[in-house]
């Protein structure tokens, strides 16, 4: 496998020194590629979908403790309906054409346009909950990714971040990611909103008279849902990513006022 150099200054012999140097460029590239092409791309995609990562998300029901408190949702049946809500209104219109953003955006290798379609999935999201929620849990992926992808290149995103003001958002850092892991847009994008859906029945759980086998049901009914919901925009531009989930937005502004609370949102 050739590689280039990597420009670092040279010191005492610089032959030496250069052919020591390029010999370590091309084993960090040849990691990089093995990581990505390997066998087990699948298990690091997998990974990322994992409920127990450590980057905050069990903190949040993102709305849905403020409907459980004034009793819109109460049966596994209303929560189903909740969420389809949500996949149609709001996470395939937003997320799902955000991710969509970010592959375009690094294919071109444009961090500005990275940065521009981070920024306008924060500006969407009405709830400062949301915003912030959002805002945390991708920094603490993004940290996560560079202690397990030591070799992966961060280099658009960095730059998108402090010389284009990006956000950093859980949208935007889970498109990035996968991309490097040379993750199909489908699959990246199908990922994040079985995440999503996770997330909001691992916080029923807690908030409603449910079971885990009902739950592991429900999530089983909804993974058609998800697909069908993005089949349904996947052609769409990434510059038309909406959101018309307003009573959802209403609920989530609603929770931090709520009179005891299980979650930050």
């Amino acid at each position: 496998m050739r590689c280039a150099p990597t420009a670092y200054s040279l010191r005492v012999n610089p032959q030496m020194n250069y052919l020591w140097l390029s010999v370590i460029s091309c084993f960090d590239k040849g990691a990089e590629l093995l990581m990505m092409h390997s066998g087990t791309k699948l298990l690091r995609y997998v990974q990322l979908l994992d409920s127990a990562l450590p980057i905050g998300g069990f903190s949040h029901s993102f709305g849905l403790e403020a409907y459980t408190h004034d009793g819109s949702v109460r049966t596994t049946s209303e929560l189903e309906t909740f969420i389809r809500s949500q996949l149609h209104a709001s996470l395939v219109r937003l997320d799902g054409l955000a991710i969509k953003g970010v592959y375009e955006a690094i294919d071109e290798e444009n961090a500005a346009l990275l940065a521009l379609y981070d920024k306008q999935v924060h500006a969407q999201r009405t709830p400062r909950e949301l915003r912030e929620s959002g805002h945390k849990m991708g920094k603490r992926l993004l940290k996560l990714a560079h202690s397990l992808y030591p070799q992966m290149d961060f280099s658009l995103i960095d730059t998108a971040i402090h010389e284009h003001g990006a956000f950093c958002g859980i949208t935007t850092v889970h498109g990035y990611i996968n991309h490097r892991l040379d993750i199909g847009l489908d699959e990246a994008v199908i990922g994040h909103l079985y995440t999503s859906v996770n997330a909001y029945v691992n916080s029923a759980l807690r908030l409603l008279p449910i079971g885990q086998t009902e739950a592991q049901m429900l999530i089983h009914t909804l993974l058609d849902v998800i697909e069908l919901e993005w089949n349904q925009v996947r052609g769409d531009d990434p510059d038309d990513m909406h959101s018309f989930g307003i009573a959802q937005e209403i609920y989530a502004m609603r929770h931090e006022s709520l009179p005891a609370r299980l979650f930050m949102s």
